[in-house]
């Protein structure tokens, strides 16, 4: 990688796909037009401006098309694809995760894929899926790997697992490797509640605005002890709200994940922008090239 940045292939999540990764990206470099298709939703937006970025870096020739948004289409319905010139790259995020990518003729099929994990010297294995947006983030790096571009979307290489309903069950081996991985290398800083200058929080349920903040005016003078403390007493309605897994409000309370430089946590900005998502299809289709125009020229959603 460039400057600043570690082989996101060096994280353990990617091991078992590595390979047939490489080939693909060879793939797309060697195609003389890439036709690249996501649905209109979040989802499908976070994985395409990763590989946009990177076809824009290396200024291969491709074609955005945005299809309909998977709520008009059912959850694992596959909207037919056009008839187009070109290798097809089809992203579909919603889709029950499979053991590979999918290679076939002119048109490479993207879903999330399940690996097996093994996490530092336990035996014990883990197995997890890999969502859209960080394989995309993993082509991407290996389509153009000192691109200005792609480096701008690596934080977000981590939104498409927060989508994920994986989070709310109480362990995620993907998101917490993904996490330190970008971590490690700087790509995101891993902030508690109180740290962070613009964040969102409706999406905890039962939880006092108030208290955090009174608890953020005095958090920069609390010892560690005293912050354990305050957190606790600060959580414990929330708790009793059965609405969230201990492991998103775990990563909500503690873990909030900042791009550098900016005040609002990257589940905070995904929240935001799901939230005003349009309802119609063809809004939804103009409204997700707008993001993803931003996303690709921002490195943020908000």
């Amino acid at each position: 990688m460039g400057e600043g940045l570690n082989s996101i292939l060096q994280s353990p999540i990617f091991e078992s796909i590595k390979e047939d990764l490489e080939e693909i990206s060879n793939q797309i470099k060697n195609a003389e037009l890439v036709q690249l298709m996501a649905p209109a939703d979040l989802d499908g937006i976070l994985a395409l401006a990763q590989l946009e970025a990177s076809f824009l870096d290396l200024s291969l020739h491709y074609r955005r098309r945005v299809l309909s948004p998977r709520k008009f289409v059912g959850r694992d319905h596959i909207e037919k694809i056009p008839e187009v010139d070109g290798l097809i790259i089809h992203i579909c995020p919603f889709m029950e995760s499979q053991s590979s990518i999918e290679v076939s003729n002119n048109v490479i099929t993207i879903f999330p894929i399940s690996v097996p994990i093994k996490i530092g010297s336990s035996n014990k294995g883990h197995q997890g899926a890999i969502d859209c947006t960080a394989i995309c983030a993993a082509l991407a790096e290996l389509i153009c790997p000192t691109g200005a571009r792609v480096r701008k979307q690596r934080p977000m290489a981590i939104g498409g697992s927060w989508l994920r309903q994986s989070v709310d069950v109480n362990y995620d081996p993907i998101l917490s490797l993904l996490r330190d991985h970008l971590d490690k290398e700087g790509s995101i800083d891993i902030c508690p509640l109180p740290e962070v200058p613009d964040p969102i929080t409706d999406m905890i349920p039962g939880f006092s605005v108030r208290m955090l903040s009174r608890l953020t005016k005095g958090w920069a003078e609390m010892d560690f002890e005293q912050r354990s403390s305050a957190i606790s007493e600060l959580v414990l309605p929330v708790l009793r709200n059965s609405g969230i897994s201990t492991m998103r409000l775990e990563e909500l309370i503690w873990h909030r994940l900042m791009i550098p430089g900016e005040g609002m946590d990257i589940a905070s900005q995904v929240y935001k922008t799901n939230s005003n998502w349009p309802e119609d299809v063809e809004s939804a289709k103009i409204h997700s090239s707008t993001i993803t125009d931003h996303l690709i020229t921002q490195g943020k959603l908000v």
